[in-house]
């Protein structure tokens, strides 16, 4: 059976050390994400449709964790409640 013929180990090193190469020189871009901010803090009271009235325990961004009558807590977005 013959043997198929390969590249040279030279070669391919060389072609991997320019790929290296080429990913390390181009910049590494992230897009930048801005979280909303909340016109709600912690301690405001609201209202809700469903849950009813509730205090503000935290704000993240505009995720508002909201605690509620016999201690059911919810993670809310803030458009969904109203200032009480």
């Amino acid at each position: 059976m013959a043997k198929k013929p390969t590249k040279p180990r030279a070669v391919a090193l060389e072609s991997t050390e320019r790929r290296k190469a080429t990913k390390r020189d181009t910049p590494a871009t992230t897009p930048v994400t801005t979280h909303p901010t909340s016109k709600f803090t912690d301690g405001d009271r609201v209202s809700h449709p469903m849950f009813g009235d509730g205090t503000v325990t935290a704000v993240n961004g505009n995720t508002l964790t909201i605690s509620f009558a016999e201690s059911v807590v919810k993670q809310i977005i803030d458009g969904y409640v109203n200032r009480k």
